[in-house]
């Protein structure tokens, strides 16, 4: 229970999780992944709805990041997958900082295509992260001009 945090709020116990899901355009580094949660998928996303503007300075107050999954469309030219699930193959298990620009001891597969190393995450570009931890959850991640990311969090579990 090492990244659980417990708070005791009007008589009910609590818990807090403390772990992390960090990505730049080089890496992701997943504290949720375990033995039963050991999957990624990385989707090119493109942009359908053009007042979807993460510099505007009305980004943050209108409720304009809340509907990112509806301002995105799924971009087919990119759709990477790898899972560690798999217990008949051995295969790796996802853990630590896994790099897109180097080798992992993985396979990636990349349009239905088996490689070693997928590449950084392009700037101007949107991506989808799913399967980062049990549940609906997406991390939608905005790489801008000068490669810094941008996240942003759907937890569709809580609708």
């Amino acid at each position: 229970m090492k990244y659980l945090k417990y708070i005791f709020i009007f008589g009910l116990l609590i818990s807090c999780e403390n772990r992390k899901i960090e990505v730049t355009n080089e890496y992701i580094l997943n504290e949720y992944w375990d033995d039963y949660n050991n999957a990624i998928e990385i989707q090119k996303m493109k942009v359908i709805d053009s007042s979807l503007n993460i510099f505007s300075k009305d980004f943050r107050i209108e409720s304009n990041h809340w509907n990112i999954a509806n301002k995105l469309q799924i971009d087919s030219t990119f759709n990477c997958y790898y899972s560690g699930l798999n217990f008949m193959k051995n295969k790796p298990k996802l853990k630590g900082k896994i790099y897109f620009n180097k080798e992992n001891d993985l396979t990636w597969i990349v349009n239905g295509e088996k490689k070693q190393i997928i590449g950084n995450l392009k700037n101007n570009t949107w991506y989808k992260f799913s399967r980062l931890k049990n549940g609906t959850f997406h991390q939608y991640i905005f790489v801008d001009s000068i490669g810094k990311t941008h996240k942003f969090s759907v937890n569709l579990d809580n609708y």
